[in-house]
């Protein structure tokens, strides 16, 4: 406003003003202080953003990696499990991969195609397995009658590394399903 009012009544007006009120040589350098403080919070801010989606999408790989891996064999056998679920921690990597956990299950569509499930495993920690004979939710129109189904679930707890506006831990889940390709049913030994 200031200025304004210089501009208005002319250069000559300044004269009786100080020196101090009428130098414009530290405007940018007043600029840069009150932006610089703003950018550095949304560089941060987007910093992280962009990791838990990172982290997010690595989990929903992880998930469908897992169950087409299951779906693609006749059976499966706890050293299959280990090896899978080594296989998940290299997806998420380069976080870290402590909290990753694994659920495999087979899932069985009797004639009402109502889901139960025939086996299921569970690897890491926070995760468990689901009883064999339990009721499994399954989405609408995934299933037929008489047929099976691998579901794979994945679940993280992400951190952020840079921990200035996401502050403590996020749970993250994921589930793929998948037919067995060249049996009926994936059997567990």
């Amino acid at each position: 406003m200031l200025f304004a009012l210089l501009r208005y009544f002319g250069r000559r007006s300044t004269r009786g003003l100080p020196r101090v009120l009428v130098d414009r040589s530290g405007n940018a350098l007043v600029e840069a202080a009150l932006v610089f403080p703003l950018l550095i919070i949304l560089f941060f801010g987007v910093s992280e953003l962009c990791e838990g989606f990172i982290a997010k999408r690595r989990v929903e790989a992880a998930a469908y990696m897992a169950a087409d891996f299951v779906a693609r064999l006749q059976a499966v056998n706890s050293t299959d499990l280990v090896a899978l679920k080594a296989m998940i921690d290299e997806t998420i990597r380069p976080l870290p991969v402590a909290t990753v956990g694994l659920v495999v299950t087979s899932v069985i569509a009797d004639a009402q195609n109502a889901t139960t499930a025939a086996w299921s495993d569970a690897l890491g920690p926070g995760v468990a397995a689901n009883t064999a004979g339990s009721t499994i939710a399954i989405p609408s129109g995934l299933t037929l009658p008489n047929t099976t189904l691998i579901l794979a679930q994945v679940r993280y707890t992400f951190h952020s590394t840079l921990s200035t506006l996401i502050v403590g831990d996020i749970a993250m889940q994921a589930q793929a399903y998948q037919r067995p390709r060249s049996v009926v049913q994936v059997a567990r030994y």
